[in-house]
């Protein structure tokens, strides 16, 4: 018995943690951050050293727990002084002249509502009465620009809760409070002035408007006839802020979009699309963090599911509408909104995929090209130069913060992995955007958007020193996927003649490195001619794109019917215009009784439903027989995805 409990003491040695706190917090609940979370980006991002962020971890109270292989989550613990803090620590001013309180309205409706229209100004002023609580979250939203002074944002921030208190808004189901909550939901400084109090209210109200909305049956728009579009609209929004702020937390999303029946917002008008476009991408978005971000990770995903979820995704991008492509770092707000959102994506999908730093479960054979890697590097680097020419984006949605950083993580790596200067620059760009923001307001205002922005300056500052190239990631990126030491000696060389513009060389020990995962030809050694000769064959074969996208059938512009937010109430027919039929989409059974039926379950659009429907999903695409790649080459269509993985297309690197 001895022998055994000493074995279990070793065990439970033998994994690690990671703790920066003082000893006098160690009170108070824990709130954890996943995968996805900002800070989990930055503990398992490979290539960084840890003494990098130690001061950043010490200052936002953060731990981490990691077991034997690897996995863990970020931990926030509540500081004693913190729990016992009053509603509002210093003297407010709490007098609102009406003339700010209009100007802030103003500026909603010019600057803020076009991003995230919750309410339309006619709606508004319909209202002879609007309610407090509505009128207060537009104000404090407005507020958050960098020009209104923060004791301005401070009164209005306490007017806020002090109604969500008085007038139990949080209990209290109504279209105007699910309006309102929405609303505070963009800015994560709205909800209280300490960084881990402000974060958590944020998630916990931003739940409560979509339970609130549910309750309202907002999910059942197309069942309700009453004010169908406005329904509609805060739907669209829920989904939105559901799956956005999952993403920024890296908790799980609530919506599961086959139990609604809710039209797109703009109901096809033509002229209305940025924010179906901005739903369209949001849906996309789910499936990306059920498929890889669950925690089973990538333990029960298959080839077929990434084969099919990265079409959709390079779809979407490619049959936008004119009016919201990118066309430079002067797009409109809209159009380049989406741009930014897009390779936030991008990059989420794409970075448990680096196989020298990390290694995936051994059935999966989808990977990383170093096409496609430049290609991401080329849309972070415009998403970056279109935030330095529209910085007030920086102000107040949360989602623009959370973006930037992921095309800061992209930059990073580049410079590090690919010793990149150029990478670096666009790095130091987007840190000095960030910088002008910072030196706008006073150093203890918007502390939660701070501790981002700390982030993106820490990544520049390991741009300033030699990168640690035999510096493992401290967490996995996410279950079943692990980090791994890269060996010194695995250069990059630049090759224009390449798909991605060069190739890795192994010098050195790198020469007898396990590369378990890479295909025969993705790294070459310094003095192997016959492996440089397999690389060449081996771009030849492949091509310019990792995967070739089945285009999806053209049904838009008939007049017939709009895109549903639900895949499976696309194709249900109407035996006249007028009619409603709503399909019970739980009546059907769930198949759960294995552990990767129950893992899948939940990945929302693709999988459970019958062929053809999630097609019409994307109803607006053209159908041809070629689509262009992310490397602008042109490839032809395909009967599955399957037959590429067969096919040997998948190369991986980085």
């Amino acid at each position: 018995m001895e022998e055994e409990a000493a074995e279990k003491e070793k065990e439970k040695s033998t994994d690690t943690r990671r703790n920066t706190l003082s000893p006098q917090a160690e009170s108070g609940d824990l709130r954890v951050f996943g995968p996805t979370a900002a800070v989990h980006l930055l503990h398992s991002q490979p290539i960084i050293s840890s003494r990098m962020y130690e001061s950043y971890d010490q200052r936002y109270h953060h731990t981490w727990e990691v077991s034997k292989n690897g996995d863990g989550v970020i931990s926030v613990q509540n500081v004693p002084g913190d729990e016992k803090q009053v509603s509002h620590p210093k003297p407010i001013d709490l007098r609102l002249e009406p003339e700010v309180l209009q100007n802030l309205l103003n500026a909603y409706f010019k600057e803020i509502a076009p991003l995230l229209p919750v309410v339309s100004q006619t709606e508004f002023l319909a209202n002879p009465s609007p309610s407090p609580i509505l009128l207060y979250s537009m104000c404090l939203v407005a507020a958050a620009r960098r020009e209104v002074p923060q004791s301005v944002f401070d009164s209005i921030r306490y007017a806020v809760n002090s109604v969500i208190k008085a007038e139990d808004v949080l209990s209290t189901a109504s279209i105007a409070n699910v309006q309102a909550l929405l609303i505070l939901s963009m800015v994560g400084d709205s909800h209280s002035q300490f960084v881990p109090n402000a974060l958590s209210a944020l998630w916990i109200r931003l739940g409560t408007a979509i339970r609130m909305a549910q309750d309202l049956g907002l999910h059942r728009a197309e069942s309700v006839k009453q004010s169908v579009e406005l329904r509609r609209r805060l739907w669209g929004a829920c989904v939105i802020c559901d799956r956005w702020t999952s993403l920024t937390y890296g908790h799980p999303y609530m919506i599961d979009v086959q139990d609604c029946d809710a039209r797109l917002p703009s109901s096809g008008d033509p002229n209305d699309l940025y924010m179906d476009e901005l739903v369209r991408l949001s849906v996309i978005l789910g499936r990306v963090l059920k498929t890889i971000y669950s925690p089973s990770g990538l333990m029960f995903t298959t080839d077929d599911m990434l084969y099919s979820l990265l079409s959709d995704l390079e779809s979407w991008k490619k049959n936008l509408p004119e009016n919201l492509q990118y066309r430079g770092s002067d797009t409109p707000q809209d159009a380049g909104l989406l741009h930014l959102l897009y390779c936030s994506v991008c990059m989420i999908f794409w970075r448990v995929f680096m196989r020298i730093h990390y290694a995936c479960p051994a059935h999966l054979k989808f990977g990383l090209t170093v096409e496609t890697w430049t290609s991401l590097v080329q849309l972070t680097s415009e998403s970056i130069d279109w935030l330095d020419t529209h910085e007030r984006m920086y102000d107040v949605w949360l989602l623009v913060p959370y973006a930037a950083t992921s095309c800061a993580l992209v930059q990073y790596h580049t410079w590090a992995r690919r010793q990149d200067a150029e990478a670096a620059t666009k790095l130091r760009k987007l840190r000095d955007c960030v910088r002008r923001w910072e030196g706008s307001i006073s150093p203890d205002h918007m502390s939660a958007r701070r501790k981002t922005a700390e982030i993106i300056a820490l990544l520049y500052e390991a741009t300033q020193g030699p990168p640690p190239l035999d510096q493992a990631p401290v967490l996995n990126p996410t279950g079943g996927v692990k980090g791994k030491r890269a060996l010194i000696g695995l250069e990059y060389k630049k090759d224009p003649s390449r798909p991605g513009g060069g190739f890795f060389v192994a010098h050195g020990e790198a020469r007898s490195g396990d590369y378990e995962g890479v295909p025969r030809g993705t790294i070459v050694t310094s003095s192997d001619d016959e492996a440089e000769a397999g690389v060449t064959e081996n771009s030849q074969r492949c091509g310019s794109s990792m995967v070739t996208i089945t285009p999806l059938p053209s049904t838009r512009g008939d007049g017939a019917s709009f895109p549903n937010m639900n895949p499976v109430l696309n194709s249900v027919k109407r035996d006249t215009p007028n009619s409603v039929q709503v399909l019970n989409v739980l009546d059907v059974p769930q198949a759960s009784n294995t552990l990767e039926q129950f893992a899948m379950a939940d990945v929302g659009l693709l999988e459970g439903i019958p062929g053809g429907q999630w097609d019409s999903f994307f109803s607006r695409f053209p159908s041809v027989t070629g689509v262009e790649n992310a490397g602008g080459q042109r490839q032809t269509e395909v009967n599955s995805p399957s037959s590429m993985v067969q096919s040997g297309q998948a190369t991986q690197t980085l």
